[in-house]
C-alpha cells in the first residue's frame, strides 16, 4: 500500500487518475469507488443519487452524482458499461462511508465493461499508478484525512 501526504493508494486496484475513481476486476465485472484524494477534496458527503441498475453508461458517462459541503458532481466511469449494482443500501446507513472507507465499503457501483481488455488498458495500476498519484496529491496540493462522526 502507498501512503503519501495521508493519501492512501490501494495496490489492488486499477485508477483513473484524472477522475479520481478507482476499479477493482472482479472476473467479468468491475467494481468502482471514489478514491481518498476524491474523498478529501470533497469534503463530508451529504448525498448520492445512483443510477439504476441495467443502464448502460458510454465511457466517460456518470453512475451516481455525489453532493458534499464543497463539491456537487458525478462519479464517471471511464470505459463503456453496464451498471449491475450501486451501494445505496450502505450509504443508507452511512453517508459518510465513502468518506471513512473509500476502498472498502465506501465502494460505489459494480459494472460490467462492454470490453474489459480495453477498460484496463486505459488505466493505471501498481507503481505507476503510485507515481502517477504523487504527482497529482503535490499539483493539488492535497493532504488526505478521513471523516469523522
Amino acid at each position: 500500500m502507498t501512503v503519501y501526504r495521508g493519501c492512501v493508494v490501494a495496490p489492488d486496484r486499477h485508477y483513473d487518475v484524472e477522475g479520481d475513481l478507482w476499479v477493482r476486476f472482479e472476473g467479468e465485472l468491475a467494481r468502482v469507488g471514489m478514491t481518498d484524494v476524491a474523498q478529501t477534496r470533497m469534503g463530508k458527503m451529504v448525498s448520492i443519487r445512483f443510477k439504476k441498475p441495467g443502464r448502460h453508461v458510454a465511457a466517460g458517462g456518470s453512475v451516481a452524482t455525489v453532493e458534499s459541503a464543497k463539491w456537487v458532481g458525478p462519479i464517471h466511469v471511464p470505459f463503456a458499461c453496464e451498471i449491475v449494482d450501486v451501494n445505496r443500501e450502505a450509504y443508507d446507513r452511512d453517508i459518510l462511508i465513502a468518506n471513512r472507507d473509500p476502498y472498502g465499503e465506501g465502494w460505489v457501483a459494480v459494472v460490467r465493461p462492454d470490453d474489459p481488455e480495453a477498460a484496463k488498458a486505459g488505466l493505471l495500476e501498481g507503481e505507476a499508478a503510485a507515481e502517477a498519484y504523487r504527482a497529482r496529491i503535490d499539483e493539488l496540493d492535497v493532504n488526505c484525512f478521513r471523516c469523522a462522526d
